[in-house]
Formats: C-alpha cells, sequence, structure tokens
C-alpha cells in the first residue's frame, strides 16, 4: 500500500469518527426531547395495554381411536367400491383427518349452535370473568344471561363462524395419531366449556352419522344379496355386511367413537395475552428510534437551510 492510500484511508478514518462524536454530540444536546418522545410512547403503550382484556387459552389432547376395517378374502373389487362409497367406515388414518375437518367446517359450527344455545353467547358475547364467584360475564347490554335472551341482534352464524375459527385451533399429528385443540376466551371458565362442547358434539355428530350410514348400507346389502347369483359377490357382500356391523357395535359402545381424551380440558389460571410488558417495552423502544431519528433530521434539515442561506 502506498503513502498516498496510507494518508487517505487515515483521513477517511478521522471523517468516520468526527461524524459520529458529531452525531452523538447532536443526539446528547436534544437527548430531553429524545426521551420525551421515547416516554410519551411508552406511556401510550401502558395505558393501551390496560384497556386490552385478558385472553385464556385452554387446551386438551385427544388419541385416535382407530381401527383396521375388514373387506375379507372376497373383496377386491367391491371392497374398493366399498371404500371409494364410505362403506369402510373405520379405515386406518382416516379417523383423525375427519375429525379435525368437522370441528374446522361451517356446518359443524352451526350444528354446535343449534343444539348448545349457550355456545354462541360464550363466543361472542363474554366480556370478563369473576374470580371470587367463579362465573363467566357476559355484556349486559348484549345478551341477558338470565333469561337467556339477545338485546341485540343475533350474530348471524356466518359472521360468528369467523369469530369460531379466530377463537379455536385444532391440529391433528399424524405420525402418533394426536389430536391437539385449544380456545381462547377472555373468560377461562368459558375457554374450557367451549372446548367440553366441540369435543362431545363432535364425536357425537361423527357417531350419528357412521350409524346412520352404516345401517342404509346394510339395508342396501341385505336386500341386494338375494338377487345376486354369483357365490364370490355373494361372499364378498356378506363381508360388507360384517364389516358394518362391526362399525355399529363399534359406534354403539363406549363413550367415545373417534376420539379418546388423554389431557381434558381445563380452566387455565394465568392469561395467555396480551403481553404487556413486552408489548410496552417493544413501543418504547419504537419512540426511541423515533425520537432519534426526528433529532436528526432536524438538525440536518436545519443545516441544510442554514447552508442555502449563506449561499
Amino acid at each position: 500500500m502506498t503513502e498516498l492510500e496510507n494518508t487517505n484511508l487515515n483521513r477517511s478514518s478521522q471523517d468516520v469518527s468526527i461524524d459520529i462524536n458529531a452525531l452523538i454530540d447532536i443526539l446528547l444536546e436534544s437527548k430531553k426531547l429524545i426521551i420525551s418522545i421515547a416516554s410519551l410512547f411508552f406511556v401510550f403503550a401502558v395505558i393501551y395495554s390496560l384497556t386490552l382484556p385478558n385472553i385464556y387459552k385452554s387446551k386438551a389432547s385427544m388419541s385416535v381411536l382407530e381401527a383396521a376395517s375388514r373387506t375379507g378374502g372376497g373383496g377386491g373389487i367391491l371392497a374398493g367400491i366399498a371404500n371409494i362409497g364410505g362403506l369402510g367406515l373405520a379405515q386406518i388414518g382416516v379417523k383423525g383427518p375427519r375429525y379435525v375437518n368437522t370441528v374446522r367446517s361451517r356446518g359443524f359450527f352451526k350444528h354446535l349452535i343449534e343444539v348448545n344455545e349457550d355456545f354462541l353467547p360464550t363466543l361472542v358475547a363474554v366480556e370478563g370473568y369473576d374470580d371470587e364467584l367463579k362465573k363467566t360475564i357476559f355484556n349486559p347490554d348484549v345478551y341477558d344471561e338470565v333469561n337467556k335472551k339477545w338485546l341485540e341482534e343475533k350474530p348471524h352464524y356466518l359472521d360468528a363462524y369467523l369469530v369460531y375459527l379466530g377463537a379455536v385451533e385444532i391440529l391433528y399429528h399424524q405420525e402418533r395419531r394426536i389430536i391437539d385443540i385449544s380456545a381462547v376466551n377472555v373468560s377461562p371458565l368459558a375457554a374450557k366449556e367451549m372446548l367440553d362442547s366441540i369435543i362431545f358434539e363432535a364425536d357425537g355428530l361423527l357417531r350419528k352419522f357412521d350409524l346412520e350410514r352404516s345401517a342404509e348400507s346394510l339395508q342396501y346389502l341385505t336386500t341386494a344379496i338375494p338377487n345376486t347369483q354369483q357365490l364370490a359377490i355373494r361372499g364378498a357382500m356378506n363381508d360388507l355386511i360384517m364389516n358394518q356391523l362391526e362399525n355399529q357395535m363399534m359406534a354403539k359402545i363406549g363413550p367415545n367413537y373417534i376420539v379418546n381424551i388423554v389431557d381434558p380440558p381445563f380452566v387455565p389460571l394465568h392469561k395467555f395475552s396480551p403481553n404487556r410488558t413486552f408489548m410496552c417495552v417493544v413501543t418504547g423502544l419504537f419512540g426511541l428510534v423515533l425520537g432519534i431519528l426526528f433529532v436528526l433530521m432536524r438538525h440536518f434539515r436545519h443545516t441544510k437551510r442554514k447552508q442555502a442561506l449563506e449561499s
């Protein structure tokens, strides 16, 4: 490196040092303004965060009660048609996704609010929780809890469905055949009750649907067998009848049909959100950065204007 290059490098380093020192001096001169702006943002964040209600999350985990469908030795093409038509109701691997898709569906939500009149108010009309009485508090301007009457126009189920999707989260872990489900609400008790209703109704609805489908299948098969001449097809149809009888037995016994509760819903003790400390710190830092930028912009604008007047 030549002497000239060394000289230029030293000058550049000195210029950078001078510029940084000048910037620090500018910021120190206006530190009160910077601190005031940051404090203003911080105070605003504190006030705003205190207006936000506490949100509680209840969770549950369920194992999927899978069972292999039996189609018999003479199944062949007829067994494949049965699976496509939904006659093999207990196929491995389909119950978990089916349960999850049911819980997420508009049809299920509509069914849920029709059979459980408390679910919709719990979802959209709750404003808090009385910790001493262990009781959910409803907005008195929206819903009359005692008379179970809406004081405003009852929300349409399609509008409430959007709230439902935001409040309920459900995931299926295929490798473990576990379903995790959670619900949030401003009342911890309401969050737990929502999960209880969803789990019970989804399992019951699928049980009812499968029993009806199985009964229709049995009626068709028992009517069709006498009219079937080929022995191979008659044997396959007999296997399908046995399969449907097994499905009906599994659907009718036991308290659960699709899922078995591993970790039941609970009433959470601590809030899930908002994180007020994080919100205030981030907003205060944002105000600090904004204050620094404002001071620097004001200084450089003033300098540029001064230079323009001098020239």
